[in-house]
């Protein structure tokens, strides 16, 4: 008979095995949803104190770091981070930026609070960003 600590160790080995094991778009789900997670906690406390703009810069500032990490080491597998990469996300998330406070100032136009409209876009602005990746930043060249 297994003991429940041996199962326990069995079942957590497993996890991590099989998360190591995600393809390339179900690890920037993952991943995604952490840092999508964190950019809109400094997007939301943000959006309290700041104007539209300031707070979409502060929050795409903290997602330039945070997100270019994750999405080039954990996602992408970048051994060797080249500069003309960083400088292509770098312009897509001046793009998603500028997409992220249009978008909350035009659906705040229609009586919807700025903190609803920050989480209504997300897809839109996840879309964007795995397609940007993906296809142009960290595209493998074979």
């Amino acid at each position: 008979m297994i003991s429940n600590h041996k199962l326990l160790v069995f079942c957590r080995k497993n996890f991590i095995k099989k998360f190591f094991l995600l393809n390339k778009k179900e690890l920037f789900v993952v991943y995604g949803l952490l840092n999508t997670f964190l950019t809109n906690i400094v997007l939301q406390i943000s959006l309290f104190f700041f104007s539209t703009m300031v707070s979409t810069f502060l929050s795409q500032a903290f997602n330039l770091n945070f997100g270019y990490y994750l999405y080039s080491k954990k996602v992408f597998k970048v051994k060797i981070i080249k500069k003309n990469q960083f400088i292509y996300y770098s312009i897509m998330n001046l793009l998603i930026w500028n997409i992220n406070w249009f978008s909350i100032n035009k659906i705040t136009a229609l009586g919807i609070s700025k903190n609803i409209a920050a989480l209504l876009i997300i897809p839109l602005l996840a879309l964007v960003s795995y397609l940007c990746q993906n296809y142009i930043i960290f595209k493998r060249k074979f």
